[in-house]
Parts: C-alpha cells; sequence; structure tokens
C-alpha cells in the first residue's frame, strides 16, 4: 500500500492539514488536487485489490483442479468409491491417538497439502467444523511466514 503514496498525494495532504490547522479554507486548486489524488490513490488501491483477487481466484480453481485429478487416480488405482477412500481416511485419523497432536497435525496437512482436499472436506473426515480447519491452516501459514521472514 505504500507504493500508492505519491509525492503529490503526500503534499496534497499535508496541504489539506496545515490549511485546517490554521483556520482556512482550501483554495479551488489545493482542493481539486487534493481530490484528484485521492481519487488517484483509491483507484490504484482497488485495482491492487482486484488483482488480488483475480490471482486468489485463479490458484483456487488450479487447486480444485488438481484435487479432481487425484481424486480420478485414486479411485482408479485403488478400485474404490470417493465415498469408501473418505472412510479410509477417517478410519486411518480415528486410528491416531487423542493425545498425538502431532501426528493429527502431519494428517490433516497430508490430506491438504498431497491429496488437495478443501478444508470442508478435511472437517468431514475430521469431524470438526470446516471454520476450525480454515482457522488451523491459516495459523499455520501464518507460523511459516513469521519462520520465513
Amino acid at each position: 500500500m505504500t507504493d500508492f503514496l505519491t509525492p503529490e498525494l503526500l503534499e496534497a495532504i499535508e496541504n489539506k492539514f496545515l490549511a485546517e490547522r490554521e483556520h482556512r479554507q482550501l483554495s479551488w486548486l489545493e482542493r481539486s488536487k487534493y481530490k484528484l489524488e485521492v481519487m488517484k490513490f483509491r483507484d490504484a488501491l482497488k485495482r491492487s485489490e482486484q488483482q488480488v483477487q483475480a490471482e486468489h481466484i485463479k490458484l483456487r480453481k488450479q487447486r480444485e483442479q488438481k484435487f479432481v485429478s487425484i481424486r480420478k487416480i485414486m479411485m482408479r488405482q485403488r478400485h474404490q468409491t470417493w465415498e469408501e477412500i473418505t472412510q479410509d481416511f477417517r478410519r486411518q485419523y480415528a486410528a491416531i491417538p487423542q493425545d498425538d497432536e502431532e501426528a493429527k497435525t502431519e494428517s490433516m496437512l497430508m490430506l491438504y497439502n498431497k491429496y488437495c482436499l478443501s478444508p470442508t472436506l478435511i472437517g468431514n473426515i475430521m469431524n470438526k467444523p470446516s471454520k476450525t480447519v480454515w482457522l488451523w491452516l491459516e495459523e499455520l501459514a501464518f507460523e511459516n511466514e513469521q519462520l520465513k521472514g
């Protein structure tokens, strides 16, 4: 966002606040310049947000396509229906001892990363709300970012 703070915008903001501090009205030219710079800032920010959202949608679609292909491959290799495969995942997860959080974490990561399952489907397998899985994945991504940064 700081990339959008141009010297012109900062100057227009400075002029506006100086005028307010001095209890005077902005001139027509100062007011027009301020409005123009704020409009350019908002437009740049909006374009940036749209670009991020478009990238997010693209990545989500790619992940969905990857999941569909992995699912087809698993069904073909195992000679099972998708319901039978998810039941197998449930049994594997249920076999993990209750106090072994590390194994549960590894299992959830395997389902998410290796098999590209959605958090909703992982929640169904683990018998947890999908919101809990979403929050856990976001927390894990944040921790990984902290370690990298």
